[in-house]
């Protein structure tokens, strides 16, 4: 751990630990999400006659009534989230309650924080994909298909000479003000193959996060072994050309727009620098070793799976669908890319 990194965050981005604010553990004010301090409110209200009455709107209530219990969220709340701008909070007045379930940064210690082995398994996929040949990785895709779809991850970075070559690698947990988190509208777009209505059309329903903002920059300490930046930068230029495909059909300018802003990053890096995706709504590409879908193998592999098979559709990039994150303010981009710098 003897050098310092930073983490800017190039897109909208989420890496939780699974805390699920639900409609009743937060109320919005002003376009701020307060979320609800419940300890401190029950201390309050343990010998009111109120607390029978607020229990009862939490045992009952989708959303808490403003009008009954809005000085709480006003004077007690152990987090505000602003959201990304003044259009989404008239988005979620008229969302359903089933859309209103927010996922949360990670926290501890009173603050936020980027997990470094989030960190550390981004860097990891995103290397062995650019690291490993091509012809090395159809070969590793021989072997899904003919192995039942067990994925080959220990075969595919020995083909690539990964577990030596990662050797060393280490990230700490990553810490960032507080007020670099915004709230984002997320919705799910998919690509038409062919239809009279459009070449796309987003799925229904939304959810909404708490993400950090563009521009926000997560510091800690890490190591990292010689010679990995090339390979990340390999596959950048990959999956943003796989993005570019995808938001050139979609034809939706803010995302063709944003996904240009990524190429031209990738174009400046040097050195140990790298891009990448990370965290929740990042896409089975920043999960997996990512298939080429011309070879036989990864095809035969991937329409043979439940829930990724629909993903796979002639004329169309892979996957079909991309989760875009929506400030409210004319602005839409995909989730979790980041650049990884050190000094």
């Amino acid at each position: 751990m003897n050098r310092r990194y930073r983490l800017t965050v190039l897109s909208p981005t989420l890496t939780g630990s699974g805390e699920l604010l639900t409609p009743i553990d937060y109320m919005v004010w002003q376009n701020e999400v307060r979320v609800l301090d419940q300890e401190r409110i029950f201390k309050l209200l343990a010998r009111n006659p109120r607390l029978e009455s607020y229990l009862e709107q939490l045992r009952k209530a989708d959303r808490l009534e403003w009008s009954q219990w809005g000085g709480y969220a006003q004077n007690y709340s152990s987090a505000r989230i602003p959201f990304a701008s003044g259009g989404l909070s008239a988005i979620w007045e008229k969302a359903r309650t089933e859309d209103l379930h927010i996922p949360r940064f990670a926290h501890g210690g009173g603050r936020r924080l980027l997990p470094g082995s989030a960190v550390k398994g981004a860097f990891r996929t995103a290397w062995l994909n650019g690291a490993l040949e091509p012809e090395r990785a159809r070969k590793v895709w021989a072997e899904c298909a003919a192995a039942g779809l067990r994925w080959k991850t220990l075969a595919a970075l020995d083909a690539a000479g990964g577990r030596k070559a990662l050797d060393g690698l280490a990230f700490t947990d990553a810490r960032t003000p507080a007020d670099t988190f915004r709230v984002y509208q997320t919705r799910v777009l998919v690509l038409r193959a062919e239809s009279k209505s459009g070449p796309s059309e987003w799925k229904p329903g939304q959810q909404f996060a708490e993400m950090a903002k563009p521009g926000a920059v997560f510091e800690g300490r890490g190591a990292l072994p010689p010679g990995t930046g090339e390979a990340l930068r390999v596959q950048a230029r990959r999956v943003i050309a796989g993005h570019i495909a995808f938001a050139r059909h979609a034809a939706l300018k803010p995302l063709a727009e944003a996904v240009d802003k990524l190429r031209d990053e990738e174009s400046r890096l040097t050195g140990d620098s790298a891009i990448f995706e990370l965290g929740w709504g990042a896409g089975f590409r920043s999960k997996t070793l990512a298939p080429d879908l011309s070879t036989p193998e990864a095809r035969m592999a991937l329409t043979g799976m439940p829930g990724i098979r629909k993903s796979v559709v002639p004329g169309l990039p892979f996957p079909k669908t991309r989760r875009i994150a929506i400030d409210g303010g004319g602005g839409a981009a995909l989730c979790g890319w980041v650049r990884l710098d050190w000094d």
